[in-house]
């Protein structure tokens, strides 16, 4: 292989230097030059400058501008490029649609469903020890007399970062464009939402508004879900999914270990079988197909349900569907589980501070 073959370089970094798609993805986000001061990075500004012999504010201008496109992350070791396929298609597919390069997400879904990279993203991601992320009921569908915890309660989490929150795209429906359900639903807080605000690909909204924008999805049958810990303030963001597009829902179901990458909330889903209509309107609203009809009347798979409740708010006659809390709080682990790939880290880089 040439040295000056960087796009190919980067193929290799993400293990897949034999993938065909991968290549045309590739060449349609980044040139030969950006390739190769990608694969510089992490590198402090002052060493860029010296190597490519421009002056530190262009080294910053160009961090901005690759940022802007969703090639560059914010890791603990500052701006570098993705450390996995899935973080750089979060960054291209949630950009400032101006930044998107034409035609990419369908390269993206080649990728996806021709060369089988749905299944190495189920099978990575069940393989970590814990759940990284975790589905909170929708507040419609808890009982008046059911007190949630904080780190399962909507309103309560986008309070606890009432000092910055950020709305940008959802990169998985941008990419497949399988539904019609709401784009501006992958909502940020701290690092990650200033980093979205820096890149320009967020809107700073306040809590009140986050809310909103969350029940608004959540009443098009959309999940919602955040990172799997007890720490409110360390949740770091919320996004509102479709198990059609989602590439944590949709690999999960593909390969039977949804609840290995999503846990569950505290509740389940029931139905009251002598009340059943059969109008099966909890059916077309259960993202995950864990409602089926039997005998003419609705059943939960309890094995599969996440507990959102989005079936009982689709549900049109009262006192038919109710969460059944099952789980005790210590069911939520202590501590937020980010596998290293997802890390933001603790410092926002200066890229479009000046």
């Amino acid at each position: 292989m040439s040295q000056g073959n960087y796009r190919q370089q980067v193929a290799e970094r993400f293990q897949r230097g034999d993938s065909p798609a991968l290549r045309k993805i590739l060449q349609a986000a980044m040139s030969e030059e950006e390739a190769r001061f990608l694969l510089d990075l992490p590198a402090p500004t002052p060493d860029l400058a010296a190597k490519y012999g421009v002056d530190q504010p262009a080294v910053e201008d160009k961090l901005l501008g690759l940022a802007r496109r969703g090639l560059v992350i914010l890791s603990p070791h500052g701006l570098q490029l993705p450390e996995d396929l899935v973080m750089l298609h979060d960054g291209i597919m949630s950009s400032a649609p101006e930044y998107v390069p034409a035609g990419i997400d369908k390269l993206w879904m080649e990728f996806y469903d021709g060369e089988g990279w749905a299944n190495d993203i189920g099978n990575a991601l069940a393989s970590f020890p814990l759940p990284i992320v975790r589905s909170i009921p929708i507040p419609t569908s808890i009982g008046a007399d059911t007190v949630l915890l904080p780190q399962e309660n909507l309103a309560e989490i986008f309070r606890a970062h009432a000092d910055l929150i950020a709305v940008r795209p959802c990169c998985c429906r941008m990419a497949a464009k399988k539904c019609d359900h709401p784009i501006q639903t992958c909502i940020h807080f701290g690092a990650r939402g200033e980093f979205d605000l820096r890149r320009g690909s967020g809107k700073k909204v306040s809590a009140d508004e986050a809310i909103s924008i969350a029940l608004a999805a959540i009443d098009t049958g959309l999940v919602p879900m955040v990172s799997n810990g007890s720490d409110v303030k360390a949740l770091d963001f919320m996004c509102l999914c479709c198990g059609c597009c989602c590439v944590g829902l949709n690999p999960g179901q593909r390969l039977g270990v949804l609840h290995k990458i999503m846990a569950p909330s505290r509740f389940v889903s029931t139905v009251a079988g002598d009340k059943c209509i059969a109008c099966e309107a909890c059916v077309e609203r259960c993202t995950i197909n864990a409602i089926s009809m039997q005998d003419g009347i609705a059943l939960v798979d309890r094995s599969k349900c996440l507990g959102c409740g989005a079936c009982i708010s689709s549900c049109p006659v009262d006192d038919v569907m109710a969460m059944e809390l099952v789980r005790p709080p210590e069911f939520i682990p202590e501590k937020v589980f980010v596998p290293s790939m997802l890390a933001v880290g603790d410092a926002v880089s200066s890229a479009g501070s000046k």
